[in-house]
């Protein structure tokens, strides 16, 4: 379980972990990223904390969720960036 800080929102530091993931390409465009289940039990946080982290990353561009099936990294044509 990744510990996190007392001093900091937690919804918060888990967005910041998720969201760096995605930038290092831990996890790819196109790729499933972990549940909320999953994020729940890595990071010791609440449900509705997680749904928080979950719409945070929506409202970023950073996923999207296809009701079940999962939340997926926006790939650059999503994003409507072009590659050259």
């Amino acid at each position: 379980m990744v510990v996190l800080k007392a001093n900091q929102p937690r919804w918060r530091q888990v967005h910041a972990i998720i969201a760096e993931r995605i930038h290092a390409g831990e996890y790819k465009p196109g790729e499933r990223i972990p549940s909320l289940v999953a994020l729940i039990e890595e990071f010791g946080i609440a449900n509705a904390t997680g749904q928080k982290v979950m719409r945070a990353l929506r409202a970023d561009g950073l996923i999207h969720t296809e009701p079940g099936m999962g939340s997926f990294v926006i790939t650059p044509e999503e994003s409507g960036q072009h590659r050259e």
